[in-house]
């Protein structure tokens, strides 16, 4: 803005000088051509009658008397017929050059010389028809060299003068903005502070004195108190509401505690619910639900299931030889070799005091016996940790149409019952519906 501010005045006195100077020169043009005038008319009558009577001398006086203004150069008079010069003046210097040596008089030297002549004739006491005759010729030469040197310094003084202003305005404008510019930039970087911060740490701004700056200095003053209250008040909030949320937190975290306790009791109430205290394999309730489970779904959709029901041998004995605790050590180990040779989709669970029931889902009467040998042997082959080698006889059954769990587990039983009658230490199945092999294998009617 200064420097246009600047360019638009230097501009507008540019113009102003410029037209100034054309006006100059107008009246300078002006005046040389009055002076012009003036000249040629008054040789005109003074010359009369000293040229009439050849009188060189007052020739010269009167030539001599046009050198008063400035712009005439050299003045001459010539015989009429121009071969014969009666007098002439010059000046020694004219515009700041010498004459050259050996030029004609009155001979324009360069383009801004004026050559301006008169026809002599006779003075008016002369006979009239003599006075239509010419006696001589007066010329007289004018240069505009003032006029141009006025001019120049007109200019130079007009260039002078646009640059003092120039400077001065740029002083002016220079300590001016600087008394209005410091206070803004104080301002301004005060509200950039405020605005890059919370601002309750800034001090107001100090008056300076000037009621145009003070009314905007108390208004800034204003608001940053105000933003202070703000900025405390907004800060007690934050302070009560981080209290409030760590106590919601912690009553949260000791709320998801409780949730993750209750839970894992749950669960452990559930496990405990269906899980043999003792053995750590599912107990009948659980046993049972599977069983109901699976015949559902036989009557859904007709798949096959089996049961195995495992019986310790002679575990009486154990008890009465070895006490009680080494008995619960038999039916743990006896569990965990049970579940050891149990397939993945198979339930195995204590049935009561010392026999186990396995479930095994979608396997028919024959897969399910020979998978009850496999268990026997896997009972048989190794000894017990107390007791030594102990056998296990085990009743086989499958399920049939409009069955139950009685009636399955009734099967399952006699067929246990014959295996403790024909020895021990064997697996029995029920023989419903079930013919004997070729090769000894029971085979479904």
């Amino acid at each position: 803005m200064i420097v246009l501010f600047i360019v638009a005045t230097t501009t507008t006195l540019g113009a102003f000088g410029a037209h100034r100077q054309w006006q100059l020169q107008q009246d300078l043009e002006q005046r040389f051509e009055r002076t012009r005038a003036e000249v040629l008319e008054g040789l005109k009558e003074s010359l009369a009658a000293p040229a009439w009577a050849l009188n060189v001398g007052i020739l010269r006086t009167r030539l001599e008397s046009t050198l008063i203004h400035p712009e005439v150069t050299e003045a001459c008079v010539f015989s009429p017929d121009r071969q014969e010069v009666y007098a002439d003046v010059r000046r020694t210097v004219a515009a700041g050059r010498p004459p050259s040596p050996g030029a004609l008089p009155c001979a324009a030297a360069n383009g801004r010389d004026v050559l301006a002549e008169i026809t002599l004739y006779p003075p008016d006491n002369i006979d009239p028809e003599r006075r239509n005759q010419a006696i001589g010729t007066a010329v007289i030469r004018l240069t505009r060299d003032n006029m141009h040197e006025t001019l120049r310094a007109a200019m130079v003084q007009g260039v002078t003068e646009v640059a003092a202003i120039d400077v001065a305005l740029i002083l002016l404008l220079t300590f001016g903005l600087r008394m209005v510019f410091r206070p803004i930039e104080h301002l301004r970087g005060a509200l950039l502070e405020l605005a890059s911060t919370h601002g309750d740490h800034l001090d107001e701004l100090a008056r300076l004195g000037r009621t145009e700056f003070d009314s905007v200095i108390d208004a800034f003053n204003l608001v940053l108190r105000r933003l202070k209250l703000i900025i405390a008040q907004r800060t007690e909030a934050e302070m009560a509401a981080r209290a409030a949320t760590q106590t919601s937190n912690e009553a949260f975290a000791q709320i998801q505690a409780t949730q993750a306790e209750l839970v894992e009791k749950n669960r452990q109430l559930e496990a405990l619910s269906k899980t043999d205290q003792l053995t750590g394999v599912f107990n009948r309730r659980h046993l049972n639900d599977v069983l109901t489970r699976a015949l559902e779904r036989t009557r859904r959709d007709g798949s096959l299931f089996s049961i195995i029901l495992i019986d310790v041998d002679r575990f009486k004995s154990v008890n009465d030889t070895h006490g009680h605790q080494v008995g619960d050590r038999v039916l743990v180990e006896m569990a965990g070799r049970i579940l050891d040779a149990k397939r993945a989709t198979d339930t195995v669970g204590r049935w009561g005091g010392e026999e186990f029931l396995l479930i095994c889902a979608d396997t028919g009467l024959q897969d399910a016996v020979r998978f009850a040998q496999r268990l026997r042997n896997a009972v048989s082959e190794r000894d017990f940790y107390v007791t030594g080698r102990m056998t296990a006889s085990l009743g086989v059954a499958c399920v049939q149409e409009g069955d139950t769990i009685h009636g399955m587990i009734s099967r399952a039983d006699e067929a246990l019952y014959r295996s403790k009658e024909l020895g021990r230490n064997r697996v029995e199945y029920a023989a419903d519906g079930i013919a004997t092999m070729p090769d000894g294998e029971p085979r479904m009617r």
